[in-house]
């Protein structure tokens, strides 16, 4: 089975003014090729740097996928880095260079005499076609190995990937084995509590099981491999049907399903309705649950305040009440000497419940902790009950 490497290209994302989402777009799209991904590599626009990185990468890995550097700019050196690194000079292709001053023109403009350089590429190369943007990318294949280059501008990359990109390497490299991805999403629960009681299945080797936390919720990854699509899968499922069977509740969707569409759904599907009260949370929880429920079915307040007029305990029972809901939600992010305190209330006609806990991150991962621990809260009873 092939191997597959991530080269991201760019000063702006190791300063972290630019966060880089190219390398898990490349990821997903060769997920059902059955290629895996076995590293990521970030380096700035420096010429020495990613000759070393490329042909680092090619001693290792059958397949490198670069992201960046395509551009017209004197900084934009992956068509130099990527002739150096294979020994290749570089070249000028008139032909392509038409099609870059074809584009410009269609969007009414004619191109700057920079972007010639735009039309070099390394001796032997394809031209990878970008139908949406002015810089094309190329594709050379080495000492049976392959080379992909895309533009940086996430969804020129996109498109590339399924436009050419996919269908090549799906006839370069047929898969020896199936593979089959599935997460499954929980909230409400914390990564030590999950991780005792997946102690088995963390220790397979196939499927290959993991967790990845975020703030209020985790997610558990698998990956099963299989001779057939239909093997992978049905071990992949397997998995899946035993996750849920240990952790029951806290389950609530699979895939990229976020926790407040499953919440909407699941009041929508019982008829019922809920407000929010927060107070320093940047109206996180509010505005999730607005987002996931435009037309204001089952959600129907969400208010921010400067300060609650009681508790948060009896804030969500003040709030259900004044908006006729049957569950009221109230968030409370208050400062404290190293970090926040964050507690989060329900209301419902039957009862109530709350949770109460500090946290050291920064005020945005706090809010968003509370939101998540508020939506629990909800999704906990609409699954068991008071």
């Amino acid at each position: 089975m092939p191997q597959a490497e991530v080269l991201a290209t760019g000063t702006e994302l190791l300063s972290g003014d630019v966060v880089d989402t190219n390398s898990a777009r490349i990821a997903r799209a060769l997920q059902p090729l059955s290629i895996p991904l076995v590293q990521i590599t970030v380096v700035g626009d420096d010429l020495p740097r990613m000759v070393a990185a490329i042909r680092a990468a090619l001693a290792r890995s059958e397949i490198l996928a670069i992201s960046g550097g395509l551009g017209p700019t004197a900084d934009d050196v992956t068509r130099e880095a990527v002739a150096e690194a294979l020994g290749r000079p570089l070249i000028f292709d008139p032909e392509l260079l038409e099609v870059i001053r074809a584009r410009f023109q269609a969007f009414g403009v004619s191109m700057p005499e920079n972007n010639r350089r735009q039309a070099f590429r390394p001796e032997g190369s394809r031209v990878i076609p970008n139908p949406i943007g002015t810089a094309p990318g190329f594709l050379v294949e080495t000492d049976g190995r392959v080379l992909f280059a895309l533009p940086g501008v996430p969804r020129e990359l996109e498109r590339m990937l399924a436009d050419t990109v996919v269908p090549y390497l799906q006839e370069r490299f047929p898969p020896a084995e199936a593979l089959a991805w599935r997460v499954v999403r929980t909230i409400g629960l914390g990564e030590s509590w999950i991780d005792e009681r997946l102690q088995d299945l963390l220790r397979g080797e196939n499927p290959q099981v993991g967790l990845n936390a975020h703030p209020g919720m985790v997610d558990i990854r698998i990956r099963a491999r299989g001779s057939t699509p239909e093997e992978a899968a049905a071990r992949a499922e397997e998995a899946v049907r035993r996750v849920r069977e240990r952790l029951g509740w806290a389950v609530f969707g699979e895939g990229n399903q976020a926790p407040e569409e499953a919440v909407i759904a699941a009041l929508r599907a019982r008829g019922a309705t809920v407000a929010t009260l927060e107070r320093g949370t940047l109206g996180t929880l509010g505005g999730r649950l607005a987002a996931a429920d435009p037309e204001s079915e089952v959600f129907r307040i969400g208010e921010v305040r400067a300060r609650l007029a009681a508790a948060p305990e009896h804030a969500a029972e003040a709030i259900r009440r004044q908006a006729g809901t049957t569950f009221g939600l109230a968030a409370e992010v208050l400062p404290e000497a190293e970090g926040f305190q964050i507690t989060v209330a329900l209301a419902a006609p039957e009862g109530s419940r709350s949770v109460r806990r500090g946290h050291r991150g920064p005020l945005p991962h706090a809010a968003e902790w509370a939101a998540h621990a508020a939506m629990g809260l909800l999704w906990r009873w609409l699954r068991e009950g008071p």
